[in-house]
Formats: C-alpha cells, sequence, structure tokens
C-alpha cells in the first residue's frame, strides 16, 4: 500500500524531518489513462513531432494491438496485444516487463502511481506492478474491451456488462447495472458524473460515489466509441449513423453534423477529440478526418485519407492532431487544418496514439507491433 502511494522511497532506516514526510503525504498520487494521450509524467502537455517524422523503433508481438498505450510513473508505454501479453517498453523501444494473460487483450490500461491495471478477454481485470508482476485479480461478468479508467483519487473503472467501481487496492466499491456490452472509453462530465458509452446506441450517466444511475440518453444508433464531454456538461459523441452528435447537460441535441458516408451507412466509431482552439477532431469510417466548430458543429475541414479511421486522435500542446488509420498509415494534422505529414506503419492502424516525450510517440498495429514514432517538435 505504501509502494502504491509513491511512498516505497522511504525506507531503508533514514529518519525524515516532519516537513519532508508532510511533503510526501501531500505528494499527488500519480494517475494516467488513455483519456490524456498527451500528458507526460510530471502532468505537463507534451509538442508532437511536428516536423521529420519517422519511425523510430518497434516492439513485436505475436498478434495484432488493438490496445491504445498507457503511461508508467517511469515514463514507459504500456500496453496489449491479442497475443494476451502485456508489456512495458521504455523511450529507447527496450521491453522492460511482460506479463502473459489467458486470453486476448484489447482494452487500454489505467496507471495508479506504480500499478498498471487493464482488462482482457479472460473476464478479468488484472493490477501488475512496477516489474509486470501481478498484484491483484478481479472476476468480471463478460470479456473487457473498453479501456479502464482511472478517477484521480485512484479508484478504478471497469466495463465489462456492468460498471464497476473498484479501489487500487483491488476492494470492489460499487457495481451498477448497464444496458449492454461497452466498447468505448468512458468519461467524465465537467459535474463529476460518469458517462458510459453502452453499444446499443445510449451514453449512461453515473454517479461517481454509489453507481447510481442519473438518467440515459438514448441516441438511436449504434456507439463504439466514447464521449468527449465539455465543460458545460454537454458531451460529443460519433455514431454509426454517420452523424456526429452533441449532447446538452440535460440530454437534448444542441448540434448534428452528418459526415459525408452517412448517405453510404458509414459511421463514425472513433471517439472524438479537442483541440485548444475549440475545433473537434474526428475519424469517420468514410477516410475522413473532420474538423468540427465545438459551438454549433459546422465543418471546419476534412482531411482525405486511404481507408476508415478508427483511431482516437492525440492532440498535443499546441494543438497538432496525431491519428492513425486503416491506410496503414499514421496521419499528423498541423493547427492550420492541413496534413503536415503521414508516415507509413505497414499495417491498420486502430490504436489512439500517445506521446511519450517531446517529439516521441507511440502508437500500436495490426502488424503486431508497437511502433515509435519520432520527429523535431
Amino acid at each position: 500500500m505504501v509502494a502504491a502511494l509513491g511512498l516505497c522511497g522511504l525506507g531503508g532506516g533514514r529518519s525524515l524531518p516532519a516537513q519532508e514526510v508532510a511533503h510526501h503525504r501531500r505528494a499527488p498520487l500519480f494517475v494516467s489513462t488513455s483519456a490524456t494521450p498527451s500528458v507526460g509524467v510530471d502532468g505537463a502537455v507534451l509538442r508532437g513531432p511536428h516536423r521529420d517524422a519517422a519511425v523510430l523503433w518497434r516492439v513485436r508481438t505475436g498478434r495484432r494491438v488493438f490496445s491504445s498505450p498507457g503511461l508508467t510513473r517511469d515514463g514507459w508505454a504500456v500496453f496489449g496485444s491479442l497475443d494476451g501479453t502485456i508489456q512495458a517498453v521504455d523511450r529507447d523501444g527496450i521491453v522492460r516487463w511482460s506479463h502473459r494473460r489467458p486470453s486476448r487483450v484489447f482494452s487500454s490500461p489505467a496507471t495508479v502511481g506504480e500499478l498498471t491495471v487493464i482488462g482482457s478477454d479472460a473476464r478479468e481485470v488484472v493490477a501488475l506492478d512496477a516489474r509486470g508482476s501481478l498484484v491483484w485479480r478481479a472476476t468480471l461478468p463478460q470479456d473487457m474491451d473498453s479501456p479502464v479508467f482511472a478517477l484521480p483519487d485512484g479508484d478504478l473503472l471497469v466495463v465489462s456488462g456492468d460498471l464497476r467501481a473498484f479501489s487500487r487496492t483491488g476492494e470492489l466499491r460499487w457495481t451498477a447495472a448497464l444496458a449492454g456490452h461497452v466498447y468505448g472509453p468512458l468519461a467524465r462530465s465537467s459535474g463529476g458524473e460518469l458517462l458510459v458509452p453502452e453499444l446499443r446506441g445510449s451514453v449512461a450517466v453515473i454517479a461517481p460515489t454509489d453507481g447510481r444511475l442519473v438518467r440515459r440518453v438514448e441516441l438511436g444508433s449504434f456507439l463504439y466509441g466514447g464521449p468527449l464531454p465539455l465543460t458545460d456538461g454537454a458531451f460529443v459523441v460519433g455514431l454509426a449513423d454517420g452523424t456526429v452528435r452533441c449532447i446538452d447537460a440535460e440530454g437534448g441535441t444542441r448540434w448534428s453534423f452528418r459526415t459525408e458516408g452517412a448517405a453510404r451507412r458509414l459511421g463514425v466509431r472513433a471517439t472524438p477529440a479537442l483541440r485548444p482552439d475549440g475545433v473537434i477532431v474526428v475519424g469517420a469510417e468514410d477516410g475522413g478526418i473532420y474538423g468540427l466548430r465545438v459551438a454549433d458543429g459546422t465543418q471546419v475541414f476534412r482531411v482525405a485519407t486511404g481507408g476508415p479511421v478508427r483511431s482516437r486522435a492525440c492532440i498535443d500542446r499546441d494543438g497538432w492532431a496525431y491519428l492513425g488509420g486503416e491506410d496503414d498509415q499514421l496521419h499528423a494534422l498541423a493547427p492550420d487544418n492541413t496534413e503536415a505529414w503521414r508516415v507509413s506503419i505497414g499495417a491498420d492502424v486502430d490504436s489512439g496514439p500517445r506521446l511519450l516525450a517531446e517529439g516521441l510517440l507511440v502508437v500500436g498495429a495490426d502488424d503486431g507491433a508497437l511502433h515509435a514514432i519520432a520527429g523535431t517538435p
């Protein structure tokens, strides 16, 4: 428990001054999730590769990598593979540890203190320590596809048939019933409520203290991605009918945007992301990467790619957006709404990119590898 709180360095028989002990106790718990792919270990938003981008290294697994990489407090990328492995890789591409589960890992991890927490198709969620050893395991009612979500206090939210809240020591806090399976990531509204994207076409709004259902917003179309919460209590989602919708705090539709693929029944499976200038970036099954004004859903740009785009965009400190596509490319969009560069990965990229350091990002792909792309920030 002490190690999980970040106090493991206080041993060795040394007595600390009261002020230093108080400082360690006040130190914030390190928490990282797939919802913050541009935030570094020190809490600062990083700058991605702006030019001269190229593949720096690859770490191979035995099967495809859908998992979006997480970040450990040591600054390592941690991710799962369909071969059942969970690996931590440092900035030089060295595998620091590897752990195997009995089934496929679609889920993306969250990190709390020294723990990495992730789910698998073995109907389980597991917590691994800083060396990749099992700390605790909890059985779930279904396969787990959605990323683990960590709250600032270190509690963990896990979706698998229902929504469960665990302490970082593995204690079950509460369970909330859901209306079916969940693929996309959870989010937290500006008021602290949990937004759970139900595949059947609804978002369950859940109280974080006890799992009570506050309301359910019916959307009328399948929902594969997750919601983007806005500061006024609204959220934005992409739907299988090809629309991107903004839902206000009362559950009403503020605006709805139809992608070019909507007429051909091509949907939006990606989770939207927001640039600092108020432009939403989201990929679609029609191969377009769309920029929409958050205020009214007006189209700002559309960048064409060679295949469906299901990857969630990673937005860096300067408003650059990075996302993969099923055209085997990683795409970088500059703040001027143009595609600045694309790097060939060699396989479909559905994983969401993560920044590891200034000018360095990692992303998984269907070739079974974690790819590092480096360039000049």
